[in-house]
């Protein structure tokens, strides 16, 4: 072999060997690294991707926990026996007539998102909601408070139709008083998985206890009835913010057209007032006819003339709605005095009544003025028997601003009286919680106390104490007694029992009517309502009024 061969074979054999290192480098090398170098950056990814949600979850936690709170309880039973009860009693505050019905649908789980297998994320709980002869003001009045229910709720469905319209050519009759509509609703609830398990229908705030302590506490919180009262601020209002005036939906009214305006703002008359020099002067109720949802607040002014009021003796209660007035020390004569009211909208109205300070005995005394008997004013709006033996009703007093509550359960009947000046206050001076006492502070001439002797969706069947023209002892419709030692004495007081001559007058007050409407029952049917009210007590006692002894 040649040199020059050698060097060749040198050379192809040097190649062939850094070829080869080469190959070798590239497969267990440089390829591994770069394996590597790519799972790193998947694993930086994953881990990226992981962080996002993790802030993504925290972030929505709190929501969760809100929605959860939403959410009707974890109780299915429970949640579904509230619910329906908070429908119920909507329907009641809206002034619904009675007849309305709540009745559960079964739901369709079809598109519920599944959190595993077989578990759906939630459940949900549907009710159809029906009711006529209502007015447009009822069904503002039921869809305003269900949005303000702070529920994960929301109506699917909703159907208004005006009777009238099912009629054909002379049967389609508006009715007078717009109360024509027929309203059928679905509702939709739903319970979320993990949601609270707690025993009210809504979340009871820490505020109870820190009111009335953990007893305080836990007796409204596990206790689904107490707390059906409860409205606490909702978590995501569902109306409009700001609020905005729901009203306009009836006066402007699409079935029967735009809503007659509401009678303008005025003042009732007002009496002269006479006194003796030195003597007080009571406080002068002033009478505001308004309609506030329409006017707004209504404020008043009084101003008088001469020395015998001088500046500063007329001062104005806006609340109790008076005037006070304080004449000045020694002196007598007479004195003019002008109220004003003005209301938000613009409205003005204003009367005036005249001040009389005469020296004594000598003073002509003012013939007392008749009140006027307001009976026909006080209604039973509402009457409401429940499957658990319990019943409620209340009646509205249109010329003062006073509501009766009438609670009726296994303790017994309890009255609760309501003022509405502004708002809704208990009255805490009305002393006979076991009677219905319907009277106000010296302004009308009706003063009526009855005790309940039965309830049912009808109406009541009462007992008066004292009717007009009865003497206070003795004979038909005798007056209350304490401490009434014959069962029937418990249900009327000292209306006759087994062992009198003649049993007491019982008067229906039907649901919807005036007090100036009572009806007297017959004495026989008035005698089996006695015997089973104070058998059974007052719910149901009247279902025996079609038998006999």
């Amino acid at each position: 072999m040649t040199t020059r061969e050698r060097n060749r074979a040198a050379l192809l054999i040097g190649l062939i060997l850094l070829g080869t290192a080469a190959a070798a480098g590239y497969a267990f090398v440089y390829d591994p690294l770069q394996e590597k170098a790519a799972a790193a950056a998947k694993l930086e990814q994953e881990v990226a991707e992981a962080e996002g949600k993790l802030a993504a979850a925290r972030l929505e936690a709190p929501r969760l926990a809100a929605a959860k709170r939403r959410s009707l309880p974890a109780d299915e039973n429970l949640a579904r026996r509230e619910y329906n009860e908070a429908l119920s009693r909507l329907l009641r505050r809206a002034n619904v007539p009675l007849g309305y019905k709540v009745t559960e649908r079964t739901s369709n789980a079809t598109g519920t998102p599944l959190l595993a297998p077989k578990k759906p994320a939630y459940t949900k709980v549907v009710y159809d909601v029906t009711f006529d002869r209502a007015d447009l003001w009822a069904v503002q009045d039921f869809l305003a408070g269900y949005y303000r229910l702070d529920l994960l709720h929301q109506i699917t469905a909703v159907e208004v139709v005006r009777k009238a319209d099912a009629g054909a050519g002379s049967a389609r009759k508006v009715d007078p008083d717009r109360k024509d509509l027929s309203v059928k609703l679905t509702t939709e609830a739903i319970l979320l998985d993990g949601a609270d398990a707690r025993r009210t229908l809504l979340p009871v705030s820490n505020a109870f206890a820190a009111v009335g302590g953990l007893p305080g506490y836990h007796a409204v919180a596990l206790s689904p009835e107490v707390a059906r009262g409860l409205t606490p601020a909702p978590l995501a209002p569902a109306l409009a913010a700001p609020p905005r005036d729901y009203s306009l939906v009836v006066l402007r009214d699409i079935f029967h057209g735009p809503l007659p305006p509401p009678p303008p703002l005025r003042l009732g008359k007002m009496a002269d007032v006479a006194v003796e020099v030195a003597k007080p002067v009571p406080p002068v109720r002033v009478p505001v006819v308004a309609d506030v949802g329409y006017t707004g607040r209504v404020t008043l002014t009084a101003t008088a003339e001469g020395k015998l009021l001088p500046e500063g003796a007329v001062t104005i209660d806006q609340t109790g709605k008076t005037v006070t007035l304080a004449p000045a020390a020694g002196e007598t004569g007479t004195a003019t005095v002008t109220v004003i009211a003005r209301a938000d909208n613009g409205e003005e109205a204003r009367t005036s009544f005249k001040l009389s300070v005469k020296e004594p005995p000598a003073a002509e005394r003012p013939a007392e003025v008749a009140k006027e008997d307001i009976s026909a004013a006080v209604i039973l709006i509402a009457v409401s028997t429940r499957s658990d033996g319990t019943a409620f009703a209340v009646v509205r007093d249109n010329f003062n601003p006073l509501t009766y509550e009438i609670e009726v359960d296994a303790d017994g009947v309890r009255v609760t009286k309501y003022e509405y000046i502004p708002r809704k206050k208990k009255d805490r001076s009305y002393d006979t919680p076991a009677l219905l006492a319907i009277a106000d502070e010296n302004v009308s001439g009706t003063k009526r106390t009855f005790r309940v002797v039965a309830i049912d969706d009808t109406g009541l069947v009462l007992a008066e104490a004292n009717p007009a023209g009865v003497p206070a002892k003795g004979g038909r419709g005798a007056g209350l007694r304490e401490n009434p030692a014959d069962p029937l004495d418990a249900v009327v007081g000292a209306a006759a029992g087994a062992g009198r001559a003649a049993p007491p007058v019982l008067v229906r007050w039907a649901s919807g009517k005036s007090l100036a409407a009572l009806t007297e029952v017959p004495a026989d049917e008035a005698k089996r309502i006695l015997r089973r009210a104070a058998e059974t007590g007052p719910v149901g006692a009247t279902a025996v009024a079609a038998s006999r002894d």
